[in-house]
Protein backbone atom coordinates (compact mmCIF):
# COMPACT_ATOMS: atom_id res chain seq x y z
CA UNK A 1 0.00 0.00 0.00
CA UNK A 2 1.41 3.24 -0.58
CA UNK A 3 2.21 5.86 1.85
CA UNK A 4 -0.67 8.82 2.05
CA UNK A 5 0.23 11.90 0.51
CA UNK A 6 1.20 14.67 2.61
CA UNK A 7 -0.70 18.23 2.72
CA UNK A 8 2.84 19.78 0.81
CA UNK A 9 2.76 16.54 -1.82
CA UNK A 10 -1.02 17.49 -2.08
CA UNK A 11 -0.31 21.55 -2.78
CA UNK A 12 2.50 20.58 -5.33
CA UNK A 13 0.02 18.36 -7.16
CA UNK A 14 -2.91 20.59 -7.74
CA UNK A 15 -0.10 22.98 -8.43
CA UNK A 16 0.90 20.83 -11.56
CA UNK A 17 -3.01 20.56 -12.58
CA UNK A 18 -3.63 24.10 -12.48
CA UNK A 19 -0.63 25.05 -14.46
CA UNK A 20 -1.47 21.81 -17.10
CA UNK A 21 -5.05 23.24 -17.37
CA UNK A 22 -3.73 26.71 -18.06
CA UNK A 23 -0.72 25.45 -20.84
CA UNK A 24 -3.84 23.53 -22.63
CA UNK A 25 -6.51 25.69 -22.58
CA UNK A 26 -5.94 29.07 -21.52
CA UNK A 27 -8.14 31.20 -19.61
CA UNK A 28 -11.93 31.33 -19.65
CA UNK A 29 -13.84 33.70 -20.69
CA UNK A 30 -15.22 35.89 -17.69
CA UNK A 31 -17.18 39.06 -16.48
CA UNK A 32 -15.32 41.17 -14.14
CA UNK A 33 -16.80 43.21 -11.81
CA UNK A 34 -14.70 45.58 -10.05
CA UNK A 35 -15.81 47.79 -7.00
CA UNK A 36 -14.14 50.25 -5.45
CA UNK A 37 -15.15 51.83 -2.12
CA UNK A 38 -14.19 55.23 -0.51
CA UNK A 39 -15.04 55.52 3.20
CA UNK A 40 -15.07 57.96 5.19
CA UNK A 41 -13.26 57.95 8.83
CA UNK A 42 -15.96 55.66 10.53
CA UNK A 43 -15.24 53.13 7.77
CA UNK A 44 -18.74 53.87 6.54
CA UNK A 45 -18.91 53.99 1.93
CA UNK A 46 -19.30 57.49 1.12
CA UNK A 47 -18.80 56.64 -2.34
CA UNK A 48 -19.30 53.75 -4.50
CA UNK A 49 -18.14 53.01 -8.05
CA UNK A 50 -18.88 50.03 -10.47
CA UNK A 51 -16.86 48.66 -13.49
CA UNK A 52 -17.64 45.72 -15.50
CA UNK A 53 -15.45 43.87 -17.57
CA UNK A 54 -15.51 41.47 -19.85
CA UNK A 55 -12.56 39.38 -20.30
CA UNK A 56 -11.85 37.23 -23.02
CA UNK A 57 -10.04 33.87 -23.25
CA UNK A 58 -8.15 31.63 -25.74
CA UNK A 59 -8.20 30.44 -29.26
CA UNK A 60 -8.15 27.09 -27.44
CA UNK A 61 -11.59 25.30 -27.16
CA UNK A 62 -12.54 23.89 -24.04
CA UNK A 63 -14.45 21.15 -24.32
CA UNK A 64 -18.15 21.45 -24.63
CA UNK A 65 -17.48 25.32 -24.63
CA UNK A 66 -18.20 27.85 -27.16
CA UNK A 67 -15.72 29.30 -29.66
CA UNK A 68 -14.07 32.32 -27.49
CA UNK A 69 -12.30 35.65 -28.40
CA UNK A 70 -8.69 35.15 -28.89
CA UNK A 71 -5.50 36.49 -26.22
CA UNK A 72 -2.53 37.50 -26.46
CA UNK A 73 0.21 34.15 -26.95
CA UNK A 74 2.13 35.22 -23.76
CA UNK A 75 -0.73 34.03 -21.66
CA UNK A 76 0.20 30.76 -22.70
CA UNK A 77 3.72 31.21 -21.50
CA UNK A 78 2.70 30.91 -18.02
CA UNK A 79 5.29 29.47 -15.63
CA UNK A 80 5.45 29.38 -12.08
CA UNK A 81 5.02 32.57 -9.81
CA UNK A 82 3.51 34.40 -13.32
CA UNK A 83 0.52 35.17 -11.26
CA UNK A 84 0.74 35.20 -8.58
CA UNK A 85 -1.69 32.55 -7.18
CA UNK A 86 -1.46 30.65 -3.88
CA UNK A 87 -1.07 27.55 -5.52
CA UNK A 88 2.41 29.29 -7.57
CA UNK A 89 3.90 30.07 -4.42
CA UNK A 90 3.67 26.92 -2.49
CA UNK A 91 7.06 27.32 -0.85
CA UNK A 92 6.01 30.49 0.79
CA UNK A 93 3.35 28.04 3.26
CA UNK A 94 3.14 26.02 5.99
CA UNK A 95 0.34 23.15 4.75
CA UNK A 96 -1.54 21.38 6.60
CA UNK A 97 -3.75 18.22 5.82
CA UNK A 98 -7.45 19.42 7.44
CA UNK A 99 -9.70 16.65 6.75
CA UNK A 100 -11.09 14.86 3.35
CA UNK A 101 -14.56 16.60 2.92
CA UNK A 102 -16.93 17.79 -0.07
CA UNK A 103 -16.88 21.09 -2.08
CA UNK A 104 -18.62 21.83 -4.93
CA UNK A 105 -20.50 18.68 -4.90
CA UNK A 106 -16.90 16.50 -5.12
CA UNK A 107 -14.62 14.62 -2.50
CA UNK A 108 -11.38 16.75 -1.93
CA UNK A 109 -8.88 17.31 0.65
CA UNK A 110 -9.56 20.20 2.36
CA UNK A 111 -5.76 21.55 2.99
CA UNK A 112 -5.03 24.34 5.39
CA UNK A 113 -2.32 27.08 4.59
CA UNK A 114 -0.27 29.62 6.60
CA UNK A 115 2.22 32.28 6.37
CA UNK A 116 5.62 30.30 6.56
CA UNK A 117 8.21 31.68 9.19
CA UNK A 118 11.23 32.86 8.47
CA UNK A 119 10.79 33.86 4.59
CA UNK A 120 12.87 36.41 3.63
CA UNK A 121 11.76 40.35 2.66
CA UNK A 122 9.22 40.15 -0.23
CA UNK A 123 7.76 43.54 -1.95
CA UNK A 124 4.59 44.20 -3.54
CA UNK A 125 1.91 41.52 -4.27
CA UNK A 126 4.92 38.71 -3.36
CA UNK A 127 4.46 40.44 0.30
CA UNK A 128 0.99 40.17 0.77
CA UNK A 129 0.51 36.83 -0.56
CA UNK A 130 3.24 35.71 2.06
CA UNK A 131 1.35 36.89 4.74
CA UNK A 132 -2.11 35.13 4.05
CA UNK A 133 -3.34 32.34 5.56
CA UNK A 134 -6.79 29.96 4.48
CA UNK A 135 -8.10 27.04 2.72
CA UNK A 136 -7.39 24.98 -0.19
CA UNK A 137 -9.52 22.48 -1.26
CA UNK A 138 -7.98 19.69 -3.47
CA UNK A 139 -10.38 17.39 -6.01
CA UNK A 140 -9.29 13.95 -4.88
CA UNK A 141 -10.33 12.51 -8.18
CA UNK A 142 -7.45 14.56 -10.36
CA UNK A 143 -5.92 17.51 -7.89
CA UNK A 144 -7.94 20.12 -9.68
CA UNK A 145 -7.88 23.49 -7.18
CA UNK A 146 -11.76 23.60 -6.16
CA UNK A 147 -12.13 26.12 -4.09
CA UNK A 148 -9.66 28.45 -2.55
CA UNK A 149 -10.40 30.94 0.28
CA UNK A 150 -8.23 33.13 2.48
CA UNK A 151 -7.84 36.33 4.25
CA UNK A 152 -4.29 38.41 4.79
CA UNK A 153 -2.84 37.94 8.43
CA UNK A 154 -1.32 40.94 8.96
CA UNK A 155 -0.98 44.78 7.53
CA UNK A 156 1.57 44.73 4.98
CA UNK A 157 3.46 47.65 3.83
CA UNK A 158 3.64 47.31 0.06
CA UNK A 159 5.16 50.49 -1.08
CA UNK A 160 7.59 51.72 1.75
CA UNK A 161 5.26 53.84 4.30
CA UNK A 162 3.27 55.08 0.40
CA UNK A 163 0.51 52.41 1.09
CA UNK A 164 -0.51 49.88 3.79
CA UNK A 165 -2.46 47.03 2.87
CA UNK A 166 -5.05 46.15 5.80
CA UNK A 167 -7.58 43.78 4.73
CA UNK A 168 -7.59 41.18 1.94
CA UNK A 169 -9.58 38.38 1.50
CA UNK A 170 -10.78 36.26 -1.23
CA UNK A 171 -12.50 33.48 -2.60
CA UNK A 172 -12.21 31.61 -5.75
CA UNK A 173 -14.42 28.63 -6.39
CA UNK A 174 -14.59 26.30 -9.74
CA UNK A 175 -17.66 24.48 -12.01
CA UNK A 176 -16.51 21.13 -14.34
CA UNK A 177 -17.06 21.57 -17.53
CA UNK A 178 -17.55 18.77 -20.20
CA UNK A 179 -14.83 16.41 -20.05
CA UNK A 180 -14.13 17.06 -16.52
CA UNK A 181 -12.44 20.24 -16.77
CA UNK A 182 -12.25 22.81 -13.71
CA UNK A 183 -12.85 26.03 -15.03
CA UNK A 184 -13.33 29.51 -12.55
CA UNK A 185 -16.82 29.79 -11.42
CA UNK A 186 -16.08 32.44 -9.10
CA UNK A 187 -13.21 34.81 -7.59
CA UNK A 188 -13.56 37.14 -5.18
CA UNK A 189 -11.29 39.40 -4.07
CA UNK A 190 -11.69 42.42 -1.40
CA UNK A 191 -8.55 44.43 -0.43
CA UNK A 192 -8.43 47.68 2.09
Amino acid sequence: MAEPLTAAQIAAKAREKDQESFQIYGSTPCRLEEIQEELNEKGMVEEREVKTHCLAASAAPIPGGKETQRISPEMHNKKPNDDGSILDQIELFDWKLEAEDDSQGEPCYRLAFSPKKGVKALRGRDAVIAKTSGRCWVAKNDFSKIRLEGRLTEPVEVVGFLVTVCEVDFLTTTRRLAQGVAAPEQVRYRVW
